[in-house]
């Protein structure tokens, strides 16, 4: 059986607090934690930059991972327009 893994670069924009998205992604790192598909979801923060951040996330399917973006705190985040994707790599885990 494989999983999804996702690693996602964001960087803060430049007109957002780099605290305030902190905070953001911390909220959606707990709520996405509770999805049924979910099993790691977390936001890493650049250790010489502030303004960027890695989540790292596993995921039972890639439907898991569709659903996930359809759900209100995934889309009450994306709203908020704090951050901007850098990058995004899909990466498979076999057992």
């Amino acid at each position: 059986m494989s999983t999804l893994w996702i690693s996602a670069g964001l960087k803060v924009q430049e007109n957002q607090s780099a605290q305030q998205a902190k905070a953001a992604l911390l909220d959606l790192q707990q709520a996405s934690e509770k999805e049924p598909g979910c099993v790691y979801f977390h936001v890493l923060e650049h250790k010489d930059d502030p303004h960027a951040f890695t989540l790292w996330e596993e995921w039972k399917s890639e439907a898991d991972l569709v659903a996930h973006f359809e759900l209100a705190h995934t889309k009450s985040f994306i709203a908020k327009a704090l951050t901007e994707i850098v990058y995004i790599e899909k990466l498979i885990k076999h057992a």
